[in-house]
């Protein structure tokens, strides 16, 4: 499906605000892969594609993960987690994403051991784009353009502490990822 059309659809599945989010991350999603030699298409797609359905109710979602056989655990299921599970399966389903864009998607808020430049793209572009404004957002912004790796174990501390500091559960997906950086770094 042309980007345009992508476009459309995204647009008719969200708010105005979420869309400004979303053209934000696109933005920036953008500029990274420019920086660090990863497919600006796939890098936009992913980006316009990552929240489609986390406007979609709940319970529609938990229905498409069973219909589509995504298996998630309980935090997964969350309904701040879940839509990157619906959405990287609605891209492969209804848009016919490559495999690349359904993974920067589906990791997009829990990240993963081992990701993809891509999925590290995307996972910072949703965390720290423009219309952002947390604690520590500027930072991970400045880091995002010296250094990757640092970018993102700046934004998994940040995450965590919040979750943390929320009384949240967390995915272990998010501190496998980042024990897997901070290894990398240590080379």
């Amino acid at each position: 499906m042309d980007e345009v059309k992508i476009i459309e659809k995204v647009r008719a599945a969200m708010s105005e605000k979420r869309f400004r989010h979303t053209e934000g991350c696109v933005k920036m999603a953008e500029a990274l892969a420019q920086k660090y030699g990863e497919d600006i298409a796939l890098a936009r797609r992913a980006a316009y594609l990552h929240d489609i359905t986390k406007e979609m109710p709940y319970d529609k979602q938990l229905k498409m993960a069973d219909e589509f056989g995504i298996i998630l655990n309980d935090i997964q299921k969350s309904e701040k987690i879940i839509h990157a599970f619906t959405a990287a399966e609605l891209a492969k389903q209804e848009f016919g994403e490559c495999d690349a864009v359904c993974g920067a998607i589906r990791w997009h808020t829990t990240a993963r051991e081992g990701m993809t430049g891509l999925e590290k793209i995307i996972w910072i572009s949703d965390l720290a784009e423009e219309n952002r404004t947390f604690p520590g957002v500027e930072k991970i912004r400045k880091l995002a353009f010296e250094n990757l790796s640092d970018a993102l174990i700046c934004g998994f501390d940040i995450t965590l502490s919040h979750l943390i500091e929320l009384g949240s559960e967390i995915d272990i997906n998010m501190v496998q990822a980042r024990n897997f950086e901070i290894k990398a770094k240590k080379g």
